[in-house]
């Protein structure tokens, strides 16, 4: 009977290893591949895609946003349950270590930035200059796409998925981190000094999952980055005059 319960337990072990790897594959390939989900509406409404307006390009893509987000709130439905009842018991650890990163991240990501604007004035932040243009074309839709859903997406994929395929939590940072300042700064750059703008989105990602791993409840680093975004798409919406 105990061979029996020991191999059932092995199994069990191993079934759900593999759920989890499956999950995080899923995630990340959703992320990369997330306008097949526009399809949809493409087919039901005749739409021709290459005479699209930039609005309806960019509420098109809010479309894509908001299924991707839907499904991965669905697959990680129980461990939100388990973050949410963590933050109740430990709301103020985690906000206190939440706030301290970022603020940690933030200010190696100003810095750097700075640097890069004096010494290397040809490098441009042109995901920077995408999202503005998003918020100057709709700058309330822009708030939930930018400032929630973007920050629950990235987080799920850069975070989560990523952690559950690492067995190093020092290693796990280091790759989230970059990987996040990567995909901010390679399918937008022009030159390749652009490329410089992966230290100022890295410092901040590494920020995050440092975050993620500290408290281990992923609540803080999505609640951060929301903050973040958010704030920063307030901004620039009181400096356009929008």
């Amino acid at each position: 009977m105990k061979k029996i319960k020991k191999t059932k337990e092995v199994a069990k072990k191993f079934i759900n290893k593999n759920i989890i790897l499956f999950k995080s594959l899923i995630t990340i390939t959703l992320f990369f591949f997330y306008q097949i989900f526009e399809i949809i509406p493409i087919i039901i409404f005749n739409i021709n895609y290459s005479k699209l307006s930039d609005r309806a390009t960019i509420i098109l893509r809010f479309y894509d946003y908001i299924v991707l987000a839907v499904i991965l709130l669905l697959m990680y439905r129980k461990d939100i349950k388990k973050y949410l009842k963590d933050f109740k018991k430990r709301f103020i650890v985690i906000l206190d270590k939440g706030f301290l990163y970022w603020t940690i991240g933030l200010i190696v990501m100003i810095i750097s930035n700075i640097l890069i604007i004096k010494f290397f004035p040809s490098a441009k932040a042109n995901n920077e200059a995408g999202v503005q243009d998003i918020i100057k074309t709709l700058p309330i839709l822009s708030v939930v796409s930018v400032g929630v859903l973007g920050p629950i997406i990235e987080e799920f994929t850069f975070r989560k998925a990523l952690y559950d395929l690492f067995k190093n939590k020092d290693i796990f940072i280091i790759v989230s981190g970059v990987i996040f300042g990567l995909m901010h700064v390679v399918f937008s750059m022009k030159t390749g000094w652009d490329l410089l703008y992966i230290v100022p989105y890295s410092a901040l990602g590494i920020s995050f999952a440092y975050m993620y791993v500290k408290t281990d409840n992923l609540l803080t680093s999505a609640m951060m980055h929301m903050i973040h975004n958010t704030l920063l798409t307030f901004l620039s919406i009181v400096s356009l005059g929008l």
